[in-house]
Parts: structure tokens; sequence; C-alpha cells
């Protein structure tokens, strides 16, 4: 009878209904939340200040209350699993995720909408942040890199498939319905969610008050190694949330190419991004992750380097310096997650909310400095680039002596 820690010693703590491949599918699916609650509403926008007869200020609320409302859902509710445990928060998160896309499909008035998208927020906050934890829970360490290369794999196809996504249900439906098939999707991580079973045993959580166990993110700030390696990893957002933030006006505008062509041209960045991981799993195991990131922050400052210099003169040049780039960045995140998970010693959760919060808010930061007074945009996220890796190479070096 095989063992309910499932096969070839995936699973460090028992799932006997989900077991090794339906823990894996509910991880996917609760990343992918992030990506298509984004990108799926970006098409029907442009539509929306007429049809509630409001300003685009308005509107525009309803993205950046979500990234904003996120954020604190990543810092609040990791800590608080190391409370009450795994299974309260995720499946209380993804219930809120599915209320607040509810009522985003029924609002009547633009306030109601970005009201709703704040609840819809905080519940995909909570899910990501748990999410996680579950991987440092429930996986073994040999197993634990490999599921966040597949996490992050898999869940870059969200933001390609996305907006192709929104834009076929509006012309079939309306707006509403993008949000009644978030719910859905939410549905479905409930279901899975409701067979997983709690990774945390009792004795093993924080003693603290829910209110108090917020402390736990203090005890990792404090932790050095662990702050150093993850502010060092995260500078590897700043240009790519800059690419992502502006690369439709670098192709459309500057280029002059289409949109269709500009989506080919996402789609093909997001492709290249999956190798890296995959690359890695497969030749790059046995490498030192200090060493691989040297390697990585000196390459991608090169890259920054050859965008200013030539990045502006073709199209191709602007793409092949973006892809080697992004495959770059998604090759980092999953070993030093693993590393950054290994650190810990008690506060998982707030770990993992100190991650996510990190990776995001040095996103949401490099989507701000791209809009800085550069000659254009190419050459901002050149220097962005360029000086983002600069600064995360002697940043590296201080967290590798670090105890």
């Amino acid at each position: 009878m095989e063992d309910d820690r499932g096969r070839d010693g995936w699973l460090a703590a028992p799932q006997p209904r989900l077991g090794a491949p339906g823990l894996a599918g509910l991880l996917i699916l609760a990343n992918a939340l992030i990506p298509f609650s984004l990108d799926i509403y970006t098409p029907s926008v442009p539509m929306m200040p007429a049809y509630f007869g409001t300003t685009e200020a308005l509107v525009n609320l309803t993205i950046l209350g979500f990234f904003l409302f996120f954020a604190v859902g990543l810092l609040v509710f990791g800590p608080v699993s190391d409370r009450v445990g795994r299974k309260p928060v995720l499946v209380g998160g993804i219930l809120a995720y599915i209320a607040g896309s509810a009522l985003c499909a029924v609002a009547p008035t633009i306030y109601v909408l970005i009201g709703a998208r704040v609840v819809q927020a905080l519940g995909a906050g909570a899910v990501n942040a748990v999410s996680m934890a579950l991987v440092k829970d429930c996986f073994a360490p040999a197993r634990r890199g490999t599921m966040l290369a597949l996490i992050q794999v898999l869940t870059v196809v969200g933001p390609v498939l996305a907006p192709l996504l929104g834009g076929v249900i509006i012309q079939l439906a309306s707006w509403r319905a993008i949000f009644w098939a978030l719910a859905a999707l939410g549905g479905l991580c409930l279901a899975a969610a409701l067979l997983f079973r709690e990774s945390l045993p009792a004795d093993e959580r924080t003693n603290d008050g829910v209110l108090r166990s917020l402390r736990g993110l203090g005890r990792v700030a404090r932790q050095r190694k662990f702050m150093l390696i993850l502010a060092a990893a995260s500078l590897f957002n700043l240009p790519f949330m800059a690419y992502i933030a502006v690369g439709s006006y670098v192709y459309v505008d500057l280029f002059g190419e289409t949109q269709q062509v500009y989506t080919y041209f996402f789609a093909a960045t997001a492709g290249f991004s999956t190798l890296g991981p995959v690359l890695h799993l497969r030749f790059g195991r046995g490498a030192s992750p200090w060493r691989l990131t040297y390697l990585l922050l000196a390459a991608c400052a090169a890259l920054g380097a050859a965008m200013l210099a030539v990045g502006g003169r073709s199209v191709w040049a602007f793409a092949a310096l973006m892809m080697l780039f992004a495959a770059a960045s998604a090759t980092v995140r999953p070993y030093t997650t693993n590393l950054l998970l290994g650190l810990c010693r008690g506060d998982t959760g707030a770990a993992s909310s100190m991650i996510n919060f990190l990776n995001t808010a040095a996103g949401v930061v490099g989507m701000a400095l791209i809009m800085l007074p550069f000659p254009d945009y190419v050459t901002g996220i050149g220097a962005i680039l360029l000086v983002s890796m600069l600064a995360g190479l002697p940043l590296w070096a201080i967290a590798c002596r670090a105890r």
C-alpha cells in the first residue's frame, strides 16, 4: 500500500486526501489567483469610466487598491497562520476572495467595485502568504526547490493567458462575467483546500494572541542573513515590473508594432521566463546557489548596459535582451526562496509573508521608477536593470558572509 506521504518521498507531512499531486495543484491554483485577478480584468478597464459615468482616476483605484491591500494581506496573514494554523487562514482567504469576486460581478457603482476589489485582494493576500508556508511545511527538503520551480513555471502562464481570456469573455458576455469566472477559480481552490489536512501541529504554533503574533514579522526582520538574501533577490523584480508597466508603450508607440504583435512579444518573454527554472532543474541542481547568483547578477548587469547601448535601435534587440533577463530573473526566485525557507526556524508563516511582501513591494517600486523623466522607456528599463543589478552584487556579497 502506498505511503500517504506520496511517491518518491515528495511529502514530509501526510496528505491522504490530496497526496503530492493534489497539493501541488492547490498551490499552483493559489498562486494563479494573483495574475488572473490583475490581468484578466485589464481588457475591460478602458470601458469602465463610461459604464459607471465616472473618472479614470476612480477606475484606476480598482487596480491600485488591489495592489495595496494585496500587500497588506501578504504581510498580516502569514504570521496569523503561525498562531491559528494554515488551513483556517487558507480557507478563510479563499472564501473572502470568492465573496469579493462575486460582489465585483454585481457591483452597482464604482465605489462598490473598489470596495469589492479590496475584499478580493485581502483574500488573495491571505492565500498567497500561506501557500509558501505550505511548501516548507509539506514538502521534503530535497523536493522544495523542484516544487518552487514548478510553481514559478506554471504561474507564468497566467499573465499570458489572462488578458486573452478576459478579451474573449468580454466579447461573449460582459466585464461582469470576468469576475464570475474569478469566483469559479476561487471555488476550485476552495474544493482543494477543504481536502487539505492541517500541516502545522498545535504544539508547533506560536503562543501569542492573533494580534501579537504579528511580532513574528519582527523576529524574521531581525534575521540578518534572511533579510540580506531576500533584499538581493527582490532586486530582480524592479526592472521586470518596470517592463510589465510600460512594455506595451515600448512595442506600440516606440517601435510602431500593433497591439497583437505586442501580445506575441509579451508571450515570448513569459515563455523565456519558464526556461530558467527548467534548465536549472535539468542541468544546474548541483551548482552552488551562492556562485550562481553572483553570475546571474553580473550577467543581468551586462544586459542592462546592452539595453542602454542598443536596446532602442530595434524591436528585436529590445525583445531579445528582455527575454534573456526574464529567464535569469525566473531562475533566481525558486532557489533563493528555498534558501530562505531553509533558514526558518519557526515563524514560517511570517517568513512566507515577508518573502512575498518584499518581492511585491520591489515590483511596485520598479513600476514607480519607470515613470521618472527618462528620455524614453527603453532607457529607463536599461538604467533600472543596470543599477539594480550592480546594487545587488555587493548586497549578495554581504549576504554570503552574514552569519
